[in-house]
């Protein structure tokens, strides 16, 4: 199946473009941008050199079978449209097409002009997406990708109060783009740990609603993101309170039930697995790693991903996987942390 990445030279369009080139079912002929650049200058595989690269202009002359926008929202706002027109499937990394119930220019800046095509968008959050459906698939978001893979079990055995809980997230400085920013400075992170977008972080109506879907429990939490002085990762500490007389074999049993069949996931009880914690084991990988620890009736869990791959392009490429009807983590399953 042919493929082609729009925003090819920044972070997730790059890891993109390297799990493509190695993928077995995926042939990745072009890549485009906003300035000239050549694949190759990127990555070492020797695929690279063959892969054409273009400036954002031509796109549309050289449409293939999935194209993969690793946009502004703005931007996919404006091309999805345009290329599930001719045929082509979308798999969209950034929030243009995630929103169903909430307010695009409240959380996002823009007023969204493509109800239609929002409303039959496909939010692919593995495990949990089922079969490929429509032409477009809404690749989640890096922090919501994180919390809600460690909410759901939880929210959907009946554990905790929906309402009832805390959600402290921190992130590496590749979720923010390449785009130059004084905040971004290593100067200005180094040593640093600071909050932003405090009870305001667009990917938290974008939680709301795909816990939702899962769940049919609508969760009021509180949610505050902050930026660690690290290239990349997440980790996301989420508490809350058990309901009576739930106890740590019922989390257990709700993690066993929900990730026991989904290669991707790694959960366990924080004190017997203490290294699901490190950020260090799992960036560089497609996996997410859940750990969780009860205290009395206190419930204390802990999402570590990879921003740029879990977070973003190595679930575009489970997204892919689906379209494909191959198993759902070829392609990615050999990634290794960055140790």
């Amino acid at each position: 199946m042919t493929c082609s990445i729009v925003g090819a030279r920044g972070y997730v369009g790059l890891e993109l473009a390297r799990l493509l080139l190695h993928h077995p079912r995926a042939a990745l002929t072009h890549c485009f941008a906003t300035s000239e650049f050549k694949l190759a200058n990127y990555l070492s595989s020797k695929n690279a050199t063959r892969v054409e690269c273009l400036p954002d202009s031509e796109i549309f002359n050289y449409l293939t079978d999935v194209v993969f926008l690793a946009t502004p929202a703005e931007v996919s706002l404006q091309l999805v449209p345009k290329i599930i027109a001719q045929g082509k499937k979308v798999i969209d990394l950034s929030g243009a097409f995630r929103l169903k119930k909430n307010d695009y220019l409240a959380w996002y800046g823009f007023e969204h002009t493509e109800k239609k095509i929002l409303a039959k968008a496909q939010y692919g959050l593995s495990p949990w997406a089922g079969p490929s459906t429509g032409m477009l698939i809404a690749n989640p978001g890096c922090y919501a990708t994180a919390i809600t893979l460690a909410l759901i079990p939880a929210l959907k055995n009946g554990l905790i109060n929906e309402n009832n809980i805390v959600i402290d997230a921190k992130s590496g400085t590749t979720g923010a783009g390449k785009k130059a920013s004084e905040n971004l400075l290593f100067t200005e992170v180094d040593g640093e740990c600071l909050p932003y977008k405090v009870g305001r972080h667009q990917h938290y109506p974008e939680i709301v609603e795909a816990i939702e879907v899962v769940t049919n429990k609508k969760i009021e939490a509180h949610m505050t993101t902050s930026l660690l002085p690290v290239r990349r990762g997440i980790i996301a500490g989420i508490y809350s309170q058990l309901h009576n007389k739930k106890t740590i074999k019922d989390v257990e049993a709700a993690f066993a039930e929900a990730y026991r069949e989904y290669s991707l996931i790694s959960y366990g009880n924080l004190e017997a697995s203490p290294k699901l914690l490190s950020l260090k084991n799992v960036v560089g990988t497609a996996r997410a790693h859940i750990s969780y620890k009860v205290d009395g009736q206190k419930l204390y869990l802990f999402s570590c991903i990879d921003n740029l791959l879990k977070g973003a392009a190595s679930q575009a490429i489970e997204n892919f996987n689906r379209i494909s009807d191959l198993p759902i983590s070829t392609g990615v399953s050999h990634l290794e942390a960055l140790t």
